[in-house]
């Protein structure tokens, strides 16, 4: 038989320290993955029903519980600089920062994010969409 507790506040064994359930709620992760794209294979998530490999560099992760607003989330991410399982960096890394990006050319869903991992453009060349061994993301928000 499964149990309730119902809490309002949590707090430590001494009482000193405290926070509020909504605190714990609100501001935990929500969605996370873990996505190999050069193996096109999902390593580890939370809240993720299926991710699609879009094209290089471009993929769309869907939540098997959506979100209560389509804006009203934070996406935080970054990408393992590597195409060989980290045997060596990703060779055009010279050229400025790797990360990742909301697509902008797709609205905000409540359903589902795409997301773009890029290296950065130098004075000699533009920045690209590119497959990394490991692109970590994660969402903070409000699940409706």
């Amino acid at each position: 038989m499964a149990s309730i507790l119902r809490v309002n506040t949590l707090t430590d064994a001494s009482s000193n320290n405290s926070v509020a359930l909504a605190t714990v709620s609100q501001g935990t992760t929500k969605t996370w993955f873990n996505y190999d794209a050069q193996d096109q294979a999902t390593r580890g998530s939370l809240n993720q029903s299926s991710l699609t490999d879009n094209s290089t560099g471009d993929f769309t992760s869907a939540h098997s519980n959506n979100f209560n607003s389509a804006e009203d989330k934070c996406v935080m991410g970054t990408v393992w600089n590597t195409q060989n399982e980290g045997s060596s960096e990703f060779t055009s890394a010279v050229r400025g920062f790797q990360g990742i990006h909301q697509a902008g050319n797709t609205s905000s869903a409540t359903s589902s994010i795409r997301i773009n991992s890029r290296i950065a453009a130098q004075s000699a060349a533009n920045g690209e969409d590119t497959d990394f061994d490991g692109t970590y993301c994660a969402l903070l928000g409000v699940l409706a």
